[in-house]
C-alpha cells in the first residue's frame, strides 16, 4: 500500500514538473518589446523609447525582430531549464538602425538561457548580462 501511495505521489511530482516546463516555453512564444540592457556597457547603447523593438517567438521555431527601421529573423531553439539558443540573426539592411538595435542584433545569438517573470522576459547572455523585454500589447 505505501509503495502505491510512494508511487503516485512520485508520478504526480514528474506530471507537474513537465507541466511548468511546457507552460514557460509556452509562455516565450509572443511578442516582446525589447526595452533595455543590463550589463556595464548598456549605458553606451541608450534606447529611444519612441521606437517600438519587438521580438516575436513563433511556435514553429522561428523569430521575427523588428528593429527601428529593418526586420530580422531566424531560428530558435528551448529546452529544459529555460535553455535557449538563437540562431545568427539575418537582417533586411545593414544600415539605419540606433545603436541600441545593432547591439540587440549583436547579443542575440549569444543568449544562453531565458527567464520568465510575470510580463518580463530576460534573455541570459553569459559574461555580459542580460536583455530586458516586456509582453508587447
Amino acid at each position: 500500500m505505501k509503495t502505491s501511495i510512494l508511487t503516485a505521489i512520485v508520478l504526480l511530482f514528474t506530471l507537474i514538473s513537465c507541466k511548468n516546463e511546457e507552460l514557460t516555453n509556452a509562455n516565450l512564444l509572443a511578442t516582446w518589446e525589447a526595452k533595455n540592457f543590463m550589463s556595464l556597457e548598456s549605458i553606451a547603447y541608450p534606447k529611444n523609447e519612441n521606437n517600438k523593438i519587438l521580438l516575436t517567438f513563433d511556435e514553429n521555431g522561428s523569430y521575427h525582430l523588428k528593429l527601428d527601421i529593418n526586420n530580422c529573423g531566424g531560428n530558435f531553439t528551448s529546452g529544459e531549464n529555460n535553455m535557449l539558443e538563437i540562431e545568427s540573426t539575418a537582417c533586411t539592411e545593414a544600415c539605419c538602425d540606433s545603436k541600441f538595435s545593432e547591439k540587440l542584433v549583436m547579443m542575440i545569438s549569444k543568449v544562453t538561457s531565458f527567464n520568465i517573470e510575470g510580463n518580463t522576459l530576460k534573455l541570459n547572455v553569459p559574461q555580459w548580462g542580460y536583455i530586458e523585454l516586456e509582453l508587447a500589447e
